[in-house]
């Protein structure tokens, strides 16, 4: 009975799974509501591509059935399959641009402990204390405290933003790729007669931190050999077609380090 109750305590895969996608949509600024929104369009076209693969149109019954997701919401994304999900309503993002559109107007990008607490509130409309949300812009970066007791606004957050958003698409194609070769290894296979993909993963347990710094710079040394091996042999086989001809296919690598 006890080996039960503590399986039953641990999260289930899945939710160890999502746990560095949330950390990461979370950073990105990607509140609740909107991510949930994703994920059901995701949930459509994830159906709509396993009907195809076995011979069943994609209708709305049939992606009903195959996710539980009630066929009014179905269509409703289908209906408007061009509408983005980017929720209007993201406070975080409104308050970084009231606090730029004040700097703009003032001229000056320091704020007063009661001007910041303004603008925080009316966004928020006292929801959330307005010092709670100090703290998260300046664990962010966006706002700087100064001894005076006044607040700056990080110039360089637009620049921030940017690049944020650079390695957001960055990583959507990594995963992307990542669950596609895991998905082909797991499921494709059933019904083809090509090989797996190859899926290795090389770690240890037994190495101090103080040599953590010395490992990561000799692995990135013979991944980047290896990057620049696999980039002959693709070259090698490339046609004088235009990019985006065929589909895709190659390798990824990342390298990964489980301390803080």
């Amino acid at each position: 009975m006890d080996l039960i109750n503590k399986q039953q305590q641990k999260p289930i895969q899945l939710q160890v799974a999502l746990v560095p996608v949330c950390k990461m949509v979370i950073r990105f600024g990607l509140h609740f509501n909107e991510f949930t929104r994703n994920i059901q369009k995701a949930y459509i076209q994830a159906a709509k591509e396993i009907l195809l693969d076995t011979d069943i149109k994609p209708n709305l019954q049939a992606i009903a059935i195959k996710t539980g997701m009630d066929r009014r919401t179905i269509a409703d994304h289908i209906n408007n399959s061009d509408k983005s999900y980017s929720n209007p309503l993201n406070k975080m993002d409104m308050l970084i641009a009231q606090l730029q559109r004040h700097c703009t107007k003032t001229e000056n990008n320091e704020f007063t402990h009661n001007q910041l607490k303004g603008i925080i509130d009316s966004i928020y409309g006292g929801h959330i204390r307005s010092g709670a949300i100090s703290k998260e812009l300046i664990s962010n970066n966006i706002i700087i405290q100064l001894k005076n007791k006044l607040f700056k606004l990080n110039l360089t957050v637009q620049q921030q933003l940017e690049e944020i958003s650079l390695m957001a698409n960055e990583v959507d194609y990594t995963a992307k790729r990542l669950f596609q070769t895991y998905y082909k290894n797991m499921f494709k296979r059933l019904n083809s007669q090509t090989k797996n993909l190859l899926q290795s993963n090389s770690y240890s347990t037994k190495i101090p931190p103080r040599n953590h710094q010395k490992v990561n710079e000799l692995i990135q040394k013979e991944l980047r050999q290896s990057e620049n091996k696999i980039n002959l042999i693709l070259k090698k086989f490339e046609t004088n077609l235009p990019e985006g001809t065929f589909s895709e296919i190659g390798a990824s690598q990342f390298q990964f380090d489980s301390s803080s």
